[in-house]
């Protein structure tokens, strides 16, 4: 999934439970869990790391996405209750967490870190592995109908 996917999906997570923490703890639970549906990154993800092919291109689809998700976190932070924005912050952070973490395990291969990385690719290629993945422009058009939904539920 996209970061922009990830940082939605806590955003609701966030305005759905009123408690940071919580809010927190289940987008960090809700990202493994929708990182199990295919999504198209897998051959993208391979080639970063095994191949080390179109590196380039990885880094260039991850520095977009990015960028979209925080102009995403500061359009979405529009809120002016600051229980609603703690809340939608720590959902947000629970949710691209994983992600961030897999980044910096790529960055520092640090042994902290490793034993999250087979964690995270667990999840993230339960399915895929097993029935292959999807083509990632599929995968892109239907996590932005699925950001275009959830955003009418904040």
């Amino acid at each position: 999934m996209t970061l922009t996917t990830h940082a939605t999906m806590g955003a609701v997570i966030g305005h759905a439970i009123l408690n940071p923490i919580a809010a927190f703890v289940t987008g960090f639970i809700v990202h493994l869990l929708v990182d199990m549906i295919p999504h198209g990154d897998c051959d993208l993800a391979d080639n970063f790391r095994i191949h080390k092919r179109n590196r380039k291109r990885a880094m260039a689809y991850v520095m977009v996405d990015a960028i979209i998700a925080m102009v995403f976190v500061m359009i979405l932070f529009n809120v002016k209750d600051i229980v609603s924005i703690r809340n939608f912050t720590w959902g947000i952070v629970g949710s691209v967490l994983p992600d961030l973490l897999v980044g910096l395990y790529d960055l520092t291969k640090s042994r902290y870190l490793r034993w999250f990385f087979h964690l995270h690719f667990f999840f993230h290629n339960f399915w895929v592995k097993r029935k292959g993945d999807v083509p990632l422009y599929y995968a892109l058009l239907a996590q932005l109908v699925l950001i275009a939904y959830l955003q009418t539920k904040l």
